[in-house]
């Protein structure tokens, strides 16, 4: 059975393709909070409440410093190229930008802290096209300061994604049991193939493998 999560983002995603208002207007409210862990929520909630705080302190009303606040944590630590998708449709997903997206990661996740990243979605059933988007989960060690480091990573890479417009759609996670909401028939590629995921998922993809795999991708 598909996990409500996945199933609610794909089906909402297909509904709000032809209404790009409320697609904009969705992303700019909620940011993806809907699919976080409570610990990654509050961290992206406190951001917001951070640069309010300063705003404020600068002389701005504090409703406007929200307002503004909530603007700044979206056009930075949002996923802005993923909502793209649903407003032009083809935002040039190419084997180059997932390779360099897949390096990037490669290089830099583990002294963060960052046990596996998990690859789903269209790369992981191999139908990944210019109009897709590379849905990554970050395993974590558990803990307040392994968790703050991941998730400071992960807002680190939305940014450098929204400065390359890599459409990267990426959630956090410790427990193994949070990835029993996504769906059954994907089988992810495993970035680091730490021994937990090797165990649960036996079948998983080497990442390089599966994106040659992925022949309908430019």
């Amino acid at each position: 059975m598909k996990d409500e999560m996945a199933k609610r983002k794909y089906q909402n995603g297909n509904t709000l393709r032809n209404l790009p208002v409320v697609t904009v207007l969705s992303y700019f409210i909620f940011q993806g909070m809907r699919y976080m862990t409570p610990g990654e929520r509050w961290f992206k909630i406190s951001l917001t409440l951070i640069a309010a705080l300063l705003l404020s302190l600068a002389g701005l009303h504090i409703l406007l410093a929200l307002i503004v606040g909530h603007a700044l944590n979206f056009s930075t630590n949002g996923q802005l190229p993923v909502m793209m998708r649903y407003v032009v449709s083809d935002v040039g997903l190419t084997r180059e930008k997932v390779r360099i997206a897949l390096t990037k990661m490669q290089t830099t996740a583990q002294r963060f802290g960052i046990i596996d990243i998990l690859i789903y979605g269209s790369f992981s059933r191999h139908v990944m096209k210019s109009t897709s988007d590379l849905d990554l989960r970050f395993q974590h060690r558990p803990g307040v300061l392994p968790s703050l480091l991941a998730y400071c990573y992960a807002t680190y890479i939305r940014i450098w994604a929204n400065l390359n417009f890599i459409p990267i759609d990426l959630y956090c996670f410790t427990e193994a049991e949070f990835l029993d909401r996504m769906r059954e028939d994907e089988i992810p590629a495993l970035l680091f193939s730490s021994q937990e995921m090797c165990t649960k998922y036996p079948g998983a993809q080497d990442p390089i493998l599966a994106l040659e795999k992925n022949a309908a991708l430019p």
